[in-house]
C-alpha cells in the first residue's frame, strides 16, 4: 500500500510518517510538498493531506492566501488525486470551523467559522465531499489541539510556564485535546478500515488547563501550587477577556462524536502522553 503525505516540513506530517512507517510494515510512505507542484507519485493509493496555511496572523491582505492553499489547493489536489486512480483522500481539516464557540460541541452545533482560517478549511471540506464517489473516499478529520514532543502552538507556552512559576491558577475548565500519536492511530485505522466520512477524535478525557500545567511540572520533577485564589482574581480581572477564554476557557467535543469503534486509536492517557512528550522535548 503506497501512502503519501503532503507538508515536507509539518510537524503532523513529520509525525505520521514516522509512525506509519514504525507500526505498519505492509505501509509505504512518503512526503511530498505540493507548493507549485502537484505531480502525485505512481501507483499512489492513499493521500494524507496535511499541508495547510496556519499560524500565521490573520490580516485582510492574506486572506486570498489562505483561500488559495486550503481551499483551492485542496480541491486541485484531490481532483488529480481522483483522477489518477487514488482510492483514499484523507484530509486534517480544524476545530476552528466551529469558530468562537464555549462549550460543548456536539452533532448539532452549527458550524460558522469565523478566522480565515476556519473559513479556507470549511470551504475545502465542502469542495472535498463533492468529489467523493464509491472509487474516491474522502476521510475529513477535524481534530482539537495537538501537542506531543517539539510541537509548535499553545502547548510549548504552558510548558515553559509550568517550569518557571511555582504557583498557577486553580481553575476547572474543560477542553479537548489530541496526542500526536493518538492522531496517528487514528489515521492509521482510518486508513485499515478504509473510511470515509467526518471525524472528530480527541484524548481519552477532557484536559483541565491547571491539571495540564502540573502535570507536565511532574514530569519535569518540579511542583506547582494550583491556587484557587489566584483562580478567582483571574476571573474577576480578565475573565471576559478573549485570551482568558482561550487559555482557560471550556471547549470541547462530546464523547459521543469522538467515539469511534472501540476507542483503541486512544493509546495514550494524559500522563502518559505528557511524560512522552516532555521526556523528548
Amino acid at each position: 500500500m503506497n501512502v503519501v503525505i503532503t507538508g515536507i516540513t509539518g510537524y503532523i506530517s513529520k509525525s505520521l510518517c514516522s509512525y506509519l512507517e514504525k507500526y505498519n510494515e505492509k505501509i509505504n510512505v512518503s512526503v511530498i510538498s505540493v507548493r507549485g507542484n502537484l505531480n502525485i507519485p505512481a501507483e499512489t493509493d492513499i493521500i494524507i493531506h496535511a499541508a495547510a496555511l496556519v499560524h500565521k496572523k490573520e490580516s485582510l491582505q492574506n486572506e486570498e492566501e489562505y483561500f488559495k492553499v486550503n481551499t483551492d489547493l485542496t480541491y486541485e489536489l484531490a481532483l488529480k488525486s481522483r483522477n489518477t486512480g487514488v482510492k483514499q483522500f484523507i484530509f486534517l481539516s480544524t476545530m476552528a470551523i466551529y469558530g468562537d464557540i464555549c462549550g460543548a460541541i456536539g452533532k448539532c452545533t452549527q458550524i460558522k467559522p469565523v478566522t480565515f482560517y476556519g473559513k479556507s478549511k470549511l470551504a475545502a471540506e465542502e469542495s472535498l465531499q463533492a468529489l467523493q464517489d464509491e472509487h474516491f473516499k474522502v476521510a475529513i478529520v477535524r481534530p482539537p489541539m495537538i501537542y506531543g514532543p517539539a510541537c509548535p502552538g499553545n502547548y510549548k507556552m504552558l510548558s515553559k510556564l509550568s517550569c518557571k512559576s511555582p504557583i498557577f491558577p486553580k481553575i476547572e475548565n474543560k477542553r479537548s485535546m489530541l496526542f500526536i500519536d493518538n492522531l496517528c492511530e487514528f489515521i492509521l485505522q482510518l486508513i485499515q478500515n478504509k473510511e470515509s466520512g467526518i471525524f472528530h477524535p480527541q484524548d481519552p478525557q477532557y484536559i483541565t488547563t491547571s491539571i495540564i500545567v502540573k502535570e507536565i511540572a511532574k514530569a519535569n520533577k518540579k511542583s506547582v501550587y494550583l491556587s484557587k485564589l489566584a483562580g478567582k482574581l483571574l476571573n474577576i480581572f480578565i475573565g471576559n477577556t478573549a485570551i482568558y477564554q482561550k487559555v482557560f476557557g471550556d471547549l470541547y467535543y462530546e464523547e459521543s462524536v469522538s467515539l469511534y469503534k472501540d476507542n483503541s486509536y486512544q493509546k495514550f492517557n494524559l500522563q502518559q502522553s505528557i511524560t512522552v512528550t516532555e521526556r523528548k522535548q
